[in-house]
């Protein structure tokens, strides 16, 4: 699973638009004409990330690293969840946002746990934790080092090619995280109640991809028509 492309049989990222204040807001950049797609997602069942990175910590002994007893915050939907579209043709090719996103380093987490961008977007690293971590990826769509770099530092990567990078520290082995970089500009992530919505989608045929920690869960046709509204509800 190397690539946006790999795991969707060649299709390429279309369309979607963000109904999370922390996501691209795609609908900004069209001009409101097309369809809408809406839904919810459910999780039914516990994802075990959150505990998993838990159970490392306390072997790790990461009370003594951060000189504190207090517990992480569990990831909010938003953080570990991503909604696109998949079509076989490309959009419009967008300008990156004038505001860099950023995996935010904290508590020996990596925050979000899934970052959604769009090929050519620059992503900042900054270390919020009062120790030292490194950052890197072997993916091919990107590989990078960023070497070791103390609290109050940033350091920042450009993605110029789609595909799934998988980023980790070099010194905390369980710290992962999930960049998606997407053809286009259209995505969303979930609010905190898991409703998401996608405006100003052209007409045509689409696979509708669903992503959720560390993998693709899901994905099924949709016909959008202009001026029309689909509703979707996804689970996991």
């Amino acid at each position: 699973m190397k690539s946006v492309h790999h795991i969707c049989a060649g299709f390429v990222v279309a369309a979607l638009c963000a109904g999370d204040p922390h996501s691209v807001n795609a609908q900004d950049q069209s001009n409101g004409a097309g369809g809408t797609i809406s839904g919810r997602i459910a999780v039914s069942r516990n994802d075990g990330l959150f505990e998993e990175i838990m159970r490392e910590q306390e072997r790790n002994r990461y009370s003594d690293h951060v000189h504190s007893d207090a517990r992480p915050e569990p990831y909010q939907l938003s953080e570990k969840a991503v909604v696109y579209l998949i079509s076989g043709s490309k959009g419009a090719k967008t300008p990156p946002p004038s505001t860099n996103p950023r995996i935010n380093q904290k508590d020996l987490m990596f925050r979000p746990l899934v970052l959604p961008i769009t090929a050519g977007t620059t992503v900042d690293f900054p270390n919020n934790d009062d120790v030292f971590h490194n950052v890197f990826s072997y993916s091919s769509p990107k590989e990078f080092d960023l070497g070791r770099y103390p609290i109050g530092k940033s350091k920042k990567v450009t993605f110029e090619r789609p595909g799934v990078v998988s980023v980790y520290c070099d010194i905390h082995a369980y710290m992962y995280a999930t960049i998606l970089v997407l053809e286009n500009p259209w995505f969303a992530t979930p609010d905190k109640n898991g409703g998401y919505v996608i405006r100003g989608v052209p007409e045509g045929e689409y696979e509708l991809a669903f992503w959720y920690g560390k993998k693709l869960v899901s994905s099924r046709g949709v016909t959008v028509k202009a001026g029309q509204s689909t509703h979707i509800d996804l689970e996991y």
